[in-house]
């Protein structure tokens, strides 16, 4: 997925609702945004609390960032992401 598509779809949910990475067997939350070799890396972790929605677009909404992909950093692996689901008040991408 590309910045600019998961901003678009991002836009119309709550924007408090907290952003995690869905994962098993433990969800986790999307912590800071690197930006690594024409990639974005969301870096998480099973300690802190997630970025809200506005947190987390205000962080990517960049236009040199657009058509980059999107990937998340766990145990030193990067995963691409693919979309997102809501449940609740979080937003779980996957």
């Amino acid at each position: 997925m590309r910045v600019i598509d998961l901003i678009l779809l991002m836009s119309d949910f709550n924007k408090n609702n907290r952003i995690l990475v869905e994962n098993s067997p433990q969800n986790l939350a999307v912590v800071d945004v690197q930006i690594v070799d024409q990639k974005i890396i969301l870096q998480t972790s099973t300690k802190l609390k997630g970025l809200k929605n506005w947190e987390f677009i205000l962080m990517i909404n960049k236009t040199p960032y657009y058509k980059l992909p999107v990937f998340f950093s766990y145990q030193k692996k990067h995963q691409q992401l693919f979309g997102f689901r809501v449940t609740g008040d979080q937003l779980l991408l996957g």
